[in-house]
């Protein structure tokens, strides 16, 4: 009987060992899943924050050609407005900022492209490309 109950308890102790790999396997797939959860909604975060500062530059751009008394107005730049390399660089550190705030990396690479009545921002984080974008009237180049 003495043999019986020293193979039951090998048993079991080979089945909790088991229980216990499996557990602690789940517990880094879990991990592994929130951290690309929270790196994608840091990223898409990060876009929607740089394409604020261009739609940003866009509207300034309107609101500057509105003030102009000259007749007749003059046509808006939306197209220099938004891909200057000042609206870039301000649609990066608003990218960065929001980014850290949300555990991502710097942003290094903004890219914005103006084309068919619609700008879009595109950027990089770790490897992962972010799109997000708007329309616009008269975006061509000059």
């Amino acid at each position: 009987m003495n043999d019986e109950r020293g193979q039951a308890l090998v048993i079991a102790v080979l089945a909790l060992a088991i229980v216990a790999s499996v557990i602690g396997g789940l517990r880094m797939a879990q991990d592994r899943i929130l951290a690309l959860h929270t790196e994608r909604r840091a990223g898409e975060a990060a876009v929607e924050a740089a394409t604020a500062a261009i739609a940003d530059a866009y509207l300034a751009e309107l609101l500057r050609v509105a003030a102009v008394t000259a007749s007749p107005a003059p046509t808006p730049d939306v197209f220099g407005a938004v891909t200057s390399a000042h609206s870039v660089e301000a649609a990066r550190i608003a990218a960065s900022e929001i980014g850290l705030a949300n555990g991502a990396p710097p942003t290094d690479d903004v890219a914005v492209r103006c084309a068919d009545a619609h700008v879009e921002v595109t950027l990089r984080l770790s490897g992962t490309s972010y799109r997000a974008g708007f329309p616009v009237v008269g975006c061509s180049q000059r």
